[in-house]
């Protein structure tokens, strides 16, 4: 599973490698998760340090390489859409 972002081009890419964490290939529900970006290597990491300026009580998201407790991550809720049919 990958995460796709678009660049000046507007070419797909996909950004992020799926890590599972424990047995499976799957990601389910409440499964622990890292997210890795294809081209730096780095893991998708936030922490619990909310900032009152310019971003006003939002969460810093940002990439770093070494694993670590605040880079993993779980699909917990969420409305899932079905694909769209190609035409």
């Amino acid at each position: 599973m990958s995460f796709v972002s678009s660049n000046s081009s507007f070419k797909l890419l996909f950004c992020f490698r799926l890590e599972i964490e424990g047995s499976g290939k799957t990601w389910r529900q409440d499964q622990r998760v890292r997210l890795r970006h294809v081209d730096t290597g780095g893991y998708l990491h936030s922490h619990d340090k909310k900032y009152t300026r310019i971003a006003g009580g939002q969460q810093e998201v940002c990439g770093v390489k070494e694993k670590r407790p605040d880079n993993v991550w779980l699909a917990a809720e969420g409305v899932y859409l079905p694909a769209a049919e190609s035409k």
